[in-house]
């Protein structure tokens, strides 16, 4: 998955329960989340205040979770609540440290608070390429390499990061000792597409787009809805899926359980891995994969191949595959920068109807006749 990880110790986010905690404004009115479809994501509005939890914002983070408030700008802080805790609203300067987070900006017309981000090489959007090449926005590297002192100049209200472990083991801490908070995006861990998109409801309220985002949201779902209704509507077998390629002698196979895995699922597919359960890829060897892979019609995601002979090359293996022979492969490389950049690590987070309707177009073809796919090519 091209996107950055960081990993940033953050003192100014507060590890709790997010139960009833004993103060004030927790205790004041509270409306129910606004995030139906994820399971990580806690939007509830309170007196003066809108709460945010992350819960297990990491893999194996189970039982973790991590609260903000964000409170208006020309507010005073209610009672019970400290700066620490506190995200200033809208936001003025952001950094993002995630392709994905910077489509959800753009969908929001929001990429001019946009001042840092992470790896302008994998960037797609035009608009914020335009900003990098100008010096507008910044790259603030990685976590192995992060420019701290840059970050600190940016002035950031916020930095968007990714975790993917306990933030007390990243190396670049001292960033909170200057004042950067740094709020950990867990949208890359939901199982279903619509639980990502409903991260944009966060981007909205960060940025005073709340009624912007939720219009998306709302849209993005109906269409989603619509289609999967006309899935239902087919009858007959499924055609069989297989997803994803070897790297180095191991299939890593993404299970039925998945984000993936649903999307097939949803798309009238039949994953030849549905019955796998797990929180995270499993590695299985070529062979075992093999041993499968003779159950399906379709093959989708074969890694960063652009074409049919980029398959074989890599693992001549796989030429034996009746669906490389039959040209039945299709990658989500129609939308590519020169540099690398991949518009499906980017906008298909925030457009999961677009998605869903490149996966049916593959998957039932009679369903959307002459359907131009979004993010999708079948391989030559």
């Amino acid at each position: 998955m091209s996107r950055i990880i960081l990993s940033i110790v953050s003192a100014a986010m507060i590890l709790c329960s997010c139960g009833n905690e004993h103060n004030p404004a927790a205790s004041g009115a509270i409306t129910d989340s606004v995030a139906s479809y994820s399971s990580r994501l806690v939007i509830e509005k309170i007196t003066g205040a809108t709460r945010i939890t992350v819960r297990d914002p990491w893999q194996n983070a189970e039982g973790t979770a991590f609260c903000w408030y964000l409170v208006p700008r020309d507010s005073a802080l209610p009672d019970g609540i400290s700066e620490k805790q506190t995200i200033r609203v809208p936001v003025r300067r952001m950094i993002c440290m995630s392709t994905t987070h910077a489509a959800m900006m753009r969908a929001l017309d929001a990429t001019d608070l946009i001042v840092g981000v992470s790896g302008p090489s994998l960037v797609y959007d035009s608009l914020l390429l335009e900003r990098i090449s100008n010096g507008i926005v910044r790259d603030v590297g990685y976590e192995n390499n992060l420019n701290r002192e840059l970050v600190i100049s940016l002035e950031p209200d916020l930095l968007m990061a990714y975790g993917v472990a306990d933030p007390s083991s990243g190396s670049t801490g001292r960033l909170t000792d200057s004042g950067v908070k740094v709020f950990y995006n867990a949208d890359y861990l939901e199982q279903h597409p619509l639980a990502r998109c409903e991260w944009l409801r966060l981007f909205g309220l960060l940025t005073g787009r709340e009624r912007m985002a939720d219009s998306i949201v709302s849209t993005v779902t109906g269409r989603y809805h619509e289609l999967t209704g006309k899935v239902r509507s087919i009858t007959g077998d499924r055609p069989g899926v297989l997803l994803g390629a070897p790297w180095e002698d191991v299939w890593y196979v993404s299970p039925g359980n998945s984000y993936i895995g649903q999307l097939v699922d949803d798309a009238g597919g039949n994953y030849i891995f549905s019955d796998l359960t797990a929180p995270h890829s499993v590695p299985f060897s070529v062979e075992s994969v093999f041993r499968k892979a003779g159950k399906a019609d379709i093959w989708i995601n074969p890694g960063t191949a652009d074409s049919l002979s980029e398959i074989a090359t890599a693992d001549h293996r796989l030429e034996s595959l009746p669906l490389l022979r039959h040209g039945k492969v299709w990658n989500n490389r129609r939308r590519i920068t020169p540099e690398g950049g991949n518009d499906y690590w980017e906008s298909a987070v925030v457009r999961p109807d677009l998605l869903l309707m490149d996966f049916v177009s593959i998957i039932h073809p009679e369903l959307l006749p002459g359907y131009d796919q979004t993010f999708y090519i079948r391989l030559q």
